[in-house]
């Protein structure tokens, strides 16, 4: 019997973006999740527009792009997104990441892109923690 823990907790951040070249304070909030390596993590991403383009990024969408589609549904390696559209409410992007390494840790951004609508973002950070030794005691 495996114990799987997810911990999720909403930040406030007052963020710098100097890599966006904006001189201003950026007020965003943040979903984080703490996992351990080798499980899979869900996460919901709400977006206020539509859009036909979909994108998953590290950090931000210039040259971190993981995700870059225009179907609603899409895969690439160890990454999946899911687009549920949602009429008079904030529309959603399921991201999956399977198999999670601590490298996945870090910051991560949903973007909904159409050409004549403003871009869609949301963002989340996750917590990639050491797994569970296979070996010796364990706490139940």
């Amino acid at each position: 019997m495996s114990h799987t823990t997810l911990t999720h907790s909403k930040v406030k951040l007052l963020l710098l973006c100097p890599q966006l070249n904006v001189g201003s304070l950026v007020d965003a909030e943040t979903n984080i999740y703490t996992k351990r390596e080798g499980e899979d993590i869900t996460v919901g991403c709400n977006l206020t527009f539509t859009g036909s383009r979909k994108l998953l990024c590290k950090e931000i969408c210039e040259g971190n792009i993981l995700i870059d589609t225009y179907r609603d549904e899409d895969q690439r390696g160890r990454y999946s997104i899911k687009y549920e559209y949602r009429y008079l409410k904030s529309s959603v992007l399921h991201v999956t990441i399977t198999k999670l390494t601590k490298s996945d840790s870090g910051l991560y951004t949903c973007e909904l892109q159409k050409d004549w609508s403003p871009i869609s973002k949301d963002n989340f950070k996750i917590i990639v923690t050491e797994g569970q030794p296979s070996w010796g005691p364990r706490l139940l």
